[in-house]
């Protein structure tokens, strides 16, 4: 077990507490209520071409802005937010599909 004798004081966890909160605030992250991640901008080309994965995700982008879900609003305080990932992605379609191939 590892012990630490040294003690973060309780200002500097206000603090930091504080500075998380605005994080959250500013950027709305409490009000996310959908996440989706693509798999984009990959290495090496598997479900679909580089380039069409990027399109994919430009078009993700435009969507959601257009439908203003890419941050909350006053006629409708939710967003959506959106990840481009490499790993993730495929790590939770192996997750669905019942594991690697």
């Amino acid at each position: 077990m590892i012990q630490s004798s040294h003690q973060i004081p309780k200002a500097a966890k206000s603090l930091e507490h504080k500075a998380l909160s605005n994080c959250v605030e500013t950027l709305g992250l409490a009000k996310i209520q959908r996440h989706i991640f693509i798999y984009a901008d990959q290495t090496i080309a598997s479900c679909c071409s580089k380039q069409a994965s990027l399109e994919s995700w430009e078009y993700l982008k435009k969507r959601l802005k257009e439908l203003k879900f890419d941050e909350p609003q006053q006629s409708h305080p939710i967003c959506v937010y959106r990840t481009k990932s490499q790993l993730l992605a495929r790590l939770l379609f192996w997750t669905h599909n019942g594991g690697l191939p």
